[in-house]
């Protein structure tokens, strides 16, 4: 699945304290922490103040080596003695606080370095428990240059884990985003926007806390020597989680039973495939019911919608020509509009591929509107319409849905110019949509004087805010 590029996910381009929490396409956030204030917000975190008593580690956890200073939050680790421990360092929890099943968790950080320092960005069960766990990031100060990405399960003694080294530049020379996007059936581990591995063995199905900490010596990093440098400091910049908006736009998970497609409703003849797709190995493959009579197929997902907002749905198309797309057999992206109570009020919908569609090539398709009053929940639909007994099938994958901020982008291009007042003129002269309606902003399924006035506003300017 493609993943869009952060803002503040590349390093050495925005300081630390300067990225705002925001909206991603498809997610939804659900916490975070900017670290904005003088002090560590404690109905976020647990500060701790223990011996953690694990791994062999030698250091003890202080309150007062945690700070928040110049917006980020600041674990130091020192070669101080604090109640029998050789060495002091810094940890918080979310524990009780913020939990969260699935998702996206995220953080921009910079690490410490140097032998026997140990910092980690990972996750254990709320309240209490091990295993499962999720590492989203350790790092070993002996070699900076190389992060570890892992999920253990498991009983005691007998645990198992699956972990991915990850080899990059050197992370404690400025700040770096990591996150997992943790599904059902995979977690996946990204670097400032980019993916690097995923897991499918064992994943977790229970809620879990966030942990961040710098631990000093232990088995697996080893012991500070005379090549450690103290103080060391691990800065973060801003943690945060998301829940998807929807789930599966790529069409790659199929559940914790391994069946289906994960997330979306089907009706008729719908199957994951997983040999073709736009982006990674999967897709939706669509084909008629052979019924004899005009049939639909297809698969869909609700999401709550604003009235009077603008949504827009895109989707990547495949005509096979192993099994070609035949006779009136059309394809489409579909917005219906439901009230709360589930009545539909109106449908936005675009063609996406026929049988003049050439074979072997992905086509993008989008379906775009305005949320009508009375409007809570849309339901986007992609559709297979089968006239008569033609053959053929289609794939789809990519399924981004968004709020929208350029409704006259008729192209899809993100500038409104001269290729958009074209298609614009061309549906205004008609003055009526059939099946396909790009320019029908108000949603009253014609081409008038007041969609004129909505596009004319937007091309005089030329671009979309």
């Amino acid at each position: 699945m493609k993943k869009s590029i952060l803002l503040c996910a590349l390093a050495g381009v925005i300081p630390a304290g300067a990225c705002v929490a925001q909206e991603l396409p498809g997610w939804k956030l659900t916490w975070s922490d900017e670290f904005t204030g003088t002090s560590v917000n404690t109905s976020k975190w647990l500060v701790v103040n223990r011996d953690p008593n694990k791994n062999g580690e030698a250091q003890w956890y202080a309150p007062n080596h945690v700070s928040v200073v110049n917006g980020m939050l600041r674990l130091k680790s020192t070669n101080t003695w604090t109640n029998g421990k050789q060495y002091t360092s810094g940890s918080v929890e979310s524990v009780n606080r913020f939990f969260q099943k699935f998702g996206r968790f995220e953080g921009r950080m910079r690490m410490p370095k140097t032998q026997g320092i140990w910092p980690a960005f990972w996750m254990l069960p709320n309240p209490s428990g091990w295993p499962p766990e999720i590492d989203i990031m350790e790092l070993l100060g002996h070699d900076p240059d190389t992060v570890y990405f892992s999920n253990h399960w498991g009983v005691w003694p007998t645990n198992q884990h699956q972990t991915t080294t990850i080899n990059g530049p050197d992370y404690s020379a400025d700040f770096h985003t990591f996150a997992v996007d943790w599904w059902p059936d995979r977690i996946e581990c990204y670097i400032d926007g980019f993916r690097k591995a995923t897991h499918t063995q064992a994943i977790p199905q229970t809620a879990f806390f966030i942990i961040l900490n710098t631990a000093v010596g232990g088995q697996w990093p080893g012991y500070p020597d005379g090549t450690t440098v103290f103080p060391q400091y691990f800065d973060i910049d801003y943690v945060r989680a998301y829940q998807p908006t929807y789930v599966n736009p790529g069409f790659e998970s199929r559940g914790p039973s391994n069946v289906g497609l994960y997330g979306w409703t089907g009706f008729g003849n719908r199957f994951y495939e997983g040999a073709l797709g736009y982006e990674g190995a999967s897709s939706v493959k669509l084909f008629g019911n052979f019924s004899g009579s005009t049939n639909w197929s297809g698969v869909y997902q609700e999401i709550n919608v604003t009235p009077g907002k603008w949504y827009k749905v895109s989707g990547q198309w495949y005509n096979p020509s192993f099994d070609a797309m035949a006779g009136a057999n059309t394809t489409s992206l579909i917005l219906e509009w439901y009230t709360a109570g589930g009545t539909l009020i109106s449908t936005n919908s675009n063609p996406a591929i026929d049988a003049s569609t050439p074979v072997n090539q992905w086509f993008k398709s989008q379906s775009q509107g305005y949320a009508p009053a009375n409007a809570a929940k849309v339901r986007v639909v992609v559709s297979f319409q089968q006239p008569a007994m033609a053959a053929g099938s289609s794939r789809t994958d990519e399924i981004d849905f968004r709020e929208g901020t350029c409704p006259t982008d008729i192209t899809g291009d993100d500038i409104t110019d001269d290729s958009d007042f074209v298609d614009f003129a061309s549906a205004y002269n008609s003055l009526v949509c059939g099946m396909v309606c790009p320019a029908d902003f108000n949603g009253d399924a014609m081409v008038d004087d007041l969609d004129f006035v909505i596009f004319a506003g937007a091309y005089d300017a030329l671009t979309c805010p």
